[in-house]
């Protein structure tokens, strides 16, 4: 009996396979997109889960109370050693200094870190949970040592034992291999790939252990990541007091008026948007949604086309029902039949899941791959996935079959109450589609508008390239390289370019007041020539020196503004100390240029102070204004090589850095891009499912139509008006949804697009040419086809 069952089912799958590939594409597409969206979200939310004691471990924050309160994170070495030894609530303690770069030789390679070096000991992996796949990690508490990630050490040595070599840092100290730690699963924000031993730090840092650096508390930097564990968590408040006792004990106790610590746990910590990464937990939700909306889609085509299905084969199920077939036997029939269609689709899924995951860990997630973290729980939700379409979509034809009485079903008569259902469905599916579809318009404008307005100065034909400290030593190579070249219009030593993620600030003081400034400016650090490299704008002065002994200072209209000075001219020659930038000399403001954003385009315009300060210089920005640069690089390259030849040429274009600030709005956009994509393909195979029934509906108006001397375009305008019109009802109801939610988003934006009627008019415009180009082939065919074999159907 099975095996007839299953054969009956092939042939029919066969013999209408039109609809079984409708049906296996548009299922196969959905399953492929939620599970990519189930996979995403799962890696997503499992960072720093598996830590043993994850829920007793915690890093340090604090707060700086200015007029604005400002967020971070990290602390000082003297912190760290002092809650060590004198915080009895705490079980371990570890302190990770992140972020580092260094230049790494091997023979005669040589490989750049990239900010993925890190210094750490012991009882980094002690607190947190790392395995380990060669060494002991005790081994890292002595100096000049170092381990490595498992790929890192594939990078460096290929398939040789990494264990006991050398590695030469900064082309002169040694730095022996001890450990390889596993690294095949990246789902940690404390994660580097080279460990430096704690007690190297000294050695690379190029400082004396009796340094301020170990012993001042003021050394406060976001990169010092300490690390504690607690022994109950009940502790934490007390925790957090005693750190406030050791600030006003070992440092000063007029700190606290202005610095606030906390604990946070570092499970909190990638989604964190004040002290840690903030990844956007709003995108795993809008994801979810929009997985739930596909699935929708898909189901109500797969409702569609199995509607379409049983009016083909209404005069089988008649017969069927005649001769005596169960109910439970037609059950069969059906599950059977849906299972081989959701296994095919699954297939297809899978194979479509597996084939963008490779994509979109080489194009999408290149800094941070997503991984499927369980297998057997993947396979079971896959398994899960099909059980429940099969036996869902198993019921619906049956119920159809039950409530057709048996003369209608042989007469292709079975329409009536599913027709009104079926619209709905369909008018909802397509309001799904539509609004991914503005929201896919509105963030693809809001996204390039980020990265192509940018306010106050001109970062065209600008290449970056990265400086160390013992490079500055002898700079006035690359100044008379540079200034002699025709194709170079101006050059700059700056710490960053304007629009960075990494900016410095501080408070001042203003005019010779006796008290600091209860808010903080940004701080530009540049030679005189930053203004003119990137067309910063003088209002008013004239452009400050470089002189640290006599230190002089150009400042934002903005900042002129918040200290009460609308005009920028009364301003000038105001005396000005900023903390930070040039501590030892108090300089004056000699000029006002036109408001620049220092920070992204996320958060609006900073006051800000442009100065001097050799010390913090990392990078020389060229001015580029002739044809080719590529020959400029390469000409460049070349000196370089004679001036640094153990260092690592590099540098980037500074419009492609600016578009790294918006990483995660540029992810937004592609990952609701495809997911538009999706649906508007599950759309129109809704469409085409729709418009089988409509033709099988209407097979004998259409040969009569044609013997009336109705034209093929007659016919078709007949079979796609009523499309059309959802279109625009879809749309209609879409765009107060659309305009809603994508108005919240745009709320985070202080510089941001306007919404509108034309957008919404544009993804209505192009769904409903879509539309038309999906239907107009199965229009056109039907239109063509004989009117003899249309009005002899029966």
């Amino acid at each position: 009996m099975i095996k007839l069952f299953l054969k009956t089912a092939l042939r029919q799958l066969i013999r209408h396979r039109y609809y079984s590939m409708l049906t296996i594409v548009g299922l196969g597409l959905a399953i492929a997109c939620g599970l990519f969206i189930y996979i995403y979200n799962s890696y997503q939310l499992s960072f720093d889960q598996f830590h043993k004691q994850k829920d007793q471990t915690y890093m340090i924050v604090y707060d700086l109370k200015l007029e604005q309160v400002e967020h971070n994170k990290g602390g000082s070495f003297a912190m760290y050693d002092a809650i060590s030894k004198e915080v009895p609530q705490v079980e371990k303690t570890a302190l990770y200094i992140d972020k580092k770069d260094f230049t790494i030789g091997i023979a005669d390679k040589r490989f750049k870190t990239n900010g993925k070096a890190a210094f750490a000991s012991s009882d980094y992996f002690k607190v947190l949970d790392f395995p380990w796949i060669l060494g002991n990690p005790e081994d890292l508490d002595a100096p000049h040592t170092v381990a490595l990630t498992a790929s890192t050490a594939k990078l460096y040595f290929g398939e040789e034992n990494a264990m006991g070599k050398t590695i030469l840092v900064e082309s002169e100290f040694p730095m022996k291999v001890i450990g390889i730690i596993d690294d095949s699963q990246g789902n940690s924000d404390f994660r580097s790939n080279i460990y430096f031993s704690l007690k190297s730090i000294a050695t690379l840092f190029k400082i004396d252990k009796s340094d301020a650096f170990f012993h001042n508390w003021g050394y406060t930097n976001t990169n010092n990541n300490i690390l504690l564990t607690l022994r109950n968590n009940e502790d934490k408040v007390q925790v957090e007091k005693t750190i406030h006792e050791l600030v006003a004990k070992y440092f000063d106790k007029s700190v606290l008026e202005y610095y606030s610590y906390k604990l946070l746990p570092i499970t909190d910590f990638h989604f964190d948007q004040d002290y840690g990464k903030g990844t956007q937990k709003s995108l795993l939700q809008i994801l979810s949604v929009i997985a739930i909306g596909i699935s929708i889609m898909a189901f109500v085509n797969y409702s569609n086309i199995l509607f379409a299905q049983q009016m083909n084969r209404s005069v089988e199920m008649g017969m069927r029902k005649i001769l005596g077939s169960s109910k439970k036997q037609l059950f069969f029939q059906f599950l059977l039949e849906t299972s081989l269609l959701t296994f095919g689709a699954i297939i297809f899924g899978l194979v479509l899941l597996f084939i963008f995951i490779n994509w979109s860990n080489e194009y999408l997630f290149s800094n941070g791959p997503i991984a499927i973290l369980s297998l057997r729980s993947f396979v079971g939700i896959v398994g899960l996935i099909w059980i429940c379409t099969a036996l869902v979509t198993s019921i619906y034809p049956l119920i159809f079959v039950n409530r057709t009485p048996i003369q209608d079903a042989l007469k292709k008569l079975a329409m009536g109450p599913w027709s009104l259902t079926r619209k709905s469905f369909i008018v909802l599916q397509n309001v799904i589609a539509m609004v991914l579809l503005i929201a896919t318009l509105v963030i693809i404008l809001q996204v390039n508008y980020l990265k192509n307005t940018d306010l106050g100065f001109n970062r065209e034909q600008v290449l970056l390239f990265p400086l160390k400290k013992e490079m500055l030593a002898n700079k006035e190579k690359l100044n008379h390289f540079l200034s002699k070249r025709s194709d170079v219009a101006s050059f700059s030593f700056c710490d960053n370019p304007p629009a960075n993620d990494k900016v410095w600030g501080g408070t001042f003081q203003f005019d010779n007041q006796a008290d600091w400034e209860k808010w903080p400016a940004r701080y530009a650090i540049a030679d005189s020539s930053y203004i003119k490299t990137f067309n910063i704008k003088l209002v008013a002065g004239h452009n400050f020196n470089d002189d640290p002994k006599n230190p002089e200072f150009l400042i934002n209209e903005k900042m002129a503004q918040d200290l009460g000075y609308p005009d920028p001219h009364q301003i000038l020659g105001k005396s000005l100390h900023a903390g930070g930038l040039n501590e030892e000399n108090v300089g004056k403001i000699v000029g006002v240029v036109a408001d620049f954003n220092t920070n992204s385009l996320k958060e609006g315009i900073s006051p800000t102070v442009v100065g001097y300060h050799e010390e913090r210089i990392k990078n020389v920005a060229i001015k580029f204004n002739g044809k080719n640069p590529q020959q400029f690089i390469h000409e460049f390259e070349q000196q370089w090589k004679d001036w640094y030849p153990n260092e690592i040429f590099e540098y980037r274009f500074y419009d492609e850095q600016i578009a790294n600030l918006y990483e995660k709005e540029i992810l937004t956009e592609k990952l609701i891009w495809i997911a538009a994509g999706v649906s508007v393909v599950i759309s129109a195979i809704g469409f085409l499912g729709l418009l089988s029934i409509s033709i099988l509906q209407r097979t004998k108006e259409i040969g009569i139509r044609k013997v009336l001397g109705s034209s093929i375009a007659g016919i078709i305008q007949l079979l796609t008006q009523d499309f059309l019109k959802w279109m625009v009802i879809s749309g209609i109801l879409a765009t107060p949804i659309a305009f809603y939610v994508m108005n919240r988003w745009l709320e985070d934006f202080p510089f941001r697009i306007t919404l509108t009627w034309w957008i919404f008019a544009s993804a209505l415009i192009f769904g409903i040419m879509i539309t038309l180009v999906v239907i107009s082939f199965q229009s056109f065919k039907a239109a063509r086809a004989n009117p003899v074999d249309s009005l002899r159907d029966e």
